[in-house]
Order: C-alpha cells, then sequence, then structure tokens
C-alpha cells in the first residue's frame, strides 16, 4: 500500500510543476483540480483502510469534503472571479518558464536533503512522501511569488495549503478530524477574502496585475 502513496505523492508533486509551467489562469484553476483530485484519492485510500483496520471513517468524510470544496466549489468560485475581472493573456511571471522549473527542481533536491537529516523519518518510504508532499509548499510559495495577477496567486496559496495537508496527511495518516474541519474552514474564509480583494483591485486599477498597486505610493 506504501507503493501507492508513494506513487501518488509523485504525482501530486508533478502537479505542482506542470502548474508552474502553465501560462494561463484556466490552465492554473484546471491544474489544481487535477491536483486535489489526487490528494482526494489519497485521502479516500486512506480512509478506506482505516475503516477496514480500525473501524474509522472520519478521513472518508475528509475525502468527500476534499471533493466537493477542492474538486468542485473552489474551482468552480475562481472560474467565477476570473470571468468577473479584465484579463487580457500576458506574461503572467517575473522569471521564464524553463528557469522557474528548474528552480521547482532544485527546491525538491533541497528539501530532500533537509528531511533525509530528521531523525524519525528515516524511512524510504516515508522520506519519499515527506519530500514530495513539503516540497509541494515550498513550490507553492514559489509559485505565489513568482506570479503577477492577483489570481495566480490565490491559486499560490491554494497549493501551499493542499501541500500542508498531504504533508500532516503522510506524516500522520489521518489528522484528527476537528483538525482537518478547521483547516477547510479557514481555507474557505481566506479565499473568499481573497476573491473580494481581487474584484476590488480589478474595479480600482482596471487590472488583476499587481503591479498597478505601485500607483498606491506617495
Amino acid at each position: 500500500m506504501d507503493s501507492y502513496y508513494d506513487i501518488l505523492s509523485v504525482l501530486i508533486l508533478l502537479s505542482s510543476i506542470i502548474l508552474v509551467s502553465h501560462k494561463r489562469i484556466k490552465s492554473y484553476i484546471k491544474t489544481f483540480r487535477i491536483q486535489s483530485a489526487l490528494i482526494a484519492l489519497t485521502a479516500g485510500i486512506m480512509g478506506w483502510n482505516s475503516l477496514m483496520e480500525e473501524g474509522r471513517f472520519d478521513v472518508l468524510v475528509v475525502c468527500g469534503i476534499i471533493v466537493l470544496l477542492k474538486v468542485i466549489y473552489i474551482p468552480r468560485l475562481l472560474h467565477k472571479t476570473y470571468g468577473s475581472v479584465e484579463y487580457k493573456v500576458e506574461k503572467d511571471f517575473f522569471l521564464n518558464i524553463p528557469l522557474l522549473i528548474l528552480i521547482c527542481c532544485g527546491l525538491v533536491v533541497f528539501v530532500y536533503f533537509c528531511v533525509s537529516n530528521i531523525s524519525g523519518l528515516n524511512e524510504d518510504h516515508i522520506n519519499l512522501q515527506v519530500v514530495n508532499s513539503f516540497s509541494v509548499i515550498l513550490i507553492g510559495l514559489f509559485f505565489m511569488i513568482s506570479r503577477k495577477w492577483a489570481l495566480g496567486q490565490m491559486i499560490g496559496f491554494l497549493v501551499i495549503e493542499n501541500g500542508i495537508f498531504v504533508t500532516a496527511m503522510f506524516s500522520t495518516h489521518g489528522m484528527p478530524f476537528i483538525v482537518d474541519i478547521g483547516i477547510f474552514i479557514d481555507m474557505i474564509t481566506a479565499i473568499l477574502i481573497m476573491g473580494i480583494m481581487v474584484m476590488q483591485i480589478n474595479k480600482q486599477f482596471d487590472s488583476i496585475n499587481i503591479n498597478k498597486l505601485k500607483n498606491l505610493k506617495g
């Protein structure tokens, strides 16, 4: 079963790298939806094993919440926000795509050497899962700061949250249910606030390019 988790953690990591290689908001949303579906699949496998071995069903409930929120609701909300702002197809990043991909690979190598030295994580399969999931956090952060458009930064925040969630999931194989619910509530609140901010930025500057905020300087 651990081999399935290894494969899923690699696929989740690859989805983050693919996200960095995209240039358009619609591609960002689609890739985020695929990544969330992979996380839901991982939670579903863990939940089924937990139900069979321990009689716990809370992880399966979390899997359902991930599908409803991250695979269905949030992508639709992002599409709605995207449709309400004026968006032109233009360069959305500060560096070129090949360089962004190389930096992402460098982050994965950096995380590998850091995690491999942590005591208690010396089993190969656990190392691989934690390395991949923690790399998603750093790649999400890098994606967030490398994008010019506010919607791209919103998706970067969501990828960071995905990375934190899967890191905790692979480390504990099922967090307490109340902790999962608290994370989801915080995430929904943050997304709603950022959606309002995006629309206000577009209203004030006729653009969601954060470089326009320089006009606020006195």
